[in-house]
């Protein structure tokens, strides 16, 4: 592991302050050593000088919603259906991120962890994944991709394919999440509410009762994390809120009221904000249904008012974008959409330092400072001027994840 200096930068330190010009950062053994001023940086003997060239130093970016793994095969596996194919459908998708800037990622359901762990030990060079597993869902609700007469399950491929579980019951929930915590999940992911995509559920339905997600939100407290609940609807929200659920993804239909509960409750809002103008504009490829688009205008038209409604309360907003099938790229339009909405430096933040918190890891990522993990970007330009720079991986020169650098284009 080299010593780095990262030289002749302007510094977006994650924090929300104010860029610094002409500024130097210090890496050795994988840690941010040293932040100062190019005329005050001294370098050391061996160092690696890197100049950057008035580009645009940044923590490494993270996406708290991502689905590496829903290639199609989860929903509906055929008998002929390669799973080769698949595996290297979603190693694809896990190095695509990371050449982008993407360093951290949370699974948000459909992902084995044992692809978390082949990042890990270094056979594939994607983010680190902070996988959920498969999917909680009530009989019909938004992971139960079954036809209405079909009562065949599709299994899991442990160490392979994630598939949904379908679980009804306080006891059936208990025994799912113990069982995703046992494969290696480091969060659980439930479904509280009807989903766009899914065949037979209305948007506005709540799904499990409140004594459900809480016997999954205590097996996941009692291993040392939390639980993280699809709910686009204030009802939805309340039901997960009262069983403990930390992570809200979407909050796709928010009243004020259920936005001041999430700051008492110290909740966080997963925001998805580009995915639905995709779905929109691909819906044919993407496969929806008539119902489907019904459902996705809902949501469409409310979730940038529900987004700001957070941001405005108080409600910690990360950054997810909630990206489908195979060839997963320019995630960064997310940070497009999300600053359209809450402002350019609001959308870097939700995916650098919030992400952080939410991910219980901000002693360790999400910011440039001293004593930090050196996960680390440069952008040739500026974002904060141009949001859109973040959008497309060619612009991303330099990736540096835990100080080593996995991208180098300068």
């Amino acid at each position: 592991m080299v010593t780095l200096l990262l030289h002749n930068v302007i510094l977006i330190d994650g924090t929300g302050a104010n860029p610094k010009p002409n500024m130097a950062v210090l890496v050795e053994e994988g840690a941010i050593r040293r932040v100062g001023t190019v005329r005050s940086a001294a370098r050391p003997r061996g160092a690696q000088v890197v100049d950057l060239d008035g580009m645009t130093l940044m923590p490494g970016l993270t996406d708290a919603h991502v689905h590496f793994g829903l290639l199609g095969v989860n929903r509906n596996r055929k008998p002929d259906d390669n799973l080769v194919s698949y595996v290297l459908g979603v190693k694809e998708n896990i190095e695509t991120a990371l050449q982008e800037g993407f360093t951290t990622v949370r699974d948000a359901g459909g992902l084995d962890p044992a692809f978390a762990l082949a990042v890990e030990k270094g056979m594939i060079n994607g983010p680190r994944i902070l996988p959920s597993g498969s999917f909680l869902s009530q009989t019909g609700g938004h992971a139960d991709h079954r036809s209405r007469y079909d009562d065949h399950e599709m299994p899991s491929v442990p160490g392979i394919l994630a598939a949904p579980e379908i679980c009804d019951g306080v006891d059936a929930v208990r025994a799912a999440a113990r069982r995703q915590l046992r494969r290696g999940a480091t969060q659980i992911k439930l479904m509280g509410s009807g989903g766009v995509s899914s065949p037979n559920d209305p948007l506005e339905g709540t799904q499990f009762t409140v004594e459900e997600m809480a016997a999954a939100v205590y097996e996941a407290r009692s291993a040392g994390t939390y639980a993280l609940a699809h709910c686009h609807t204030s009802p939805a929200i309340n039901n997960a809120l009262s069983a403990g659920v930390r992570s809200i993804e979407h909050g796709s239909i928010l009243d004020e009221a259920t936005a001041k509960r999430m700051v008492h409750e110290e909740a966080f809002m997963v925001a998805t904000l580009h995915i639905v103008e995709m779905l929109a504009a691909n819906a044919e490829a993407h496969g929806l249904s008539h119902y489907s688009m019904i459902k996705l205008e809902k949501v469409r038209s409310q979730m940038p008012v529900s987004a700001k409604l957070a941001a405005r309360s108080g409600v910690s907003v990360g950054s997810g974008s909630d990206f489908l099938g195979a060839k997963q790229n320019r995630r960064g339009l997310e940070l497009v959409s999300k600053a359209k909405v809450l402002g350019a430096m609001a959308a870097i933040v939700s995916a650098t330092s919030t992400n952080a918190r939410l991910f219980n890891m901000a002693d360790r990522i999400g910011a440039v400072r001293e004593g930090m993990q050196a996960d680390l970007i440069a952008v040739a330009g500026d974002p904060l001027n141009k949001i859109a720079l973040l959008a497309d991986g060619a612009n991303v020169r330099l990736v540096v994840k835990a100080g080593v650098v996995v991208k180098n284009n300068i």
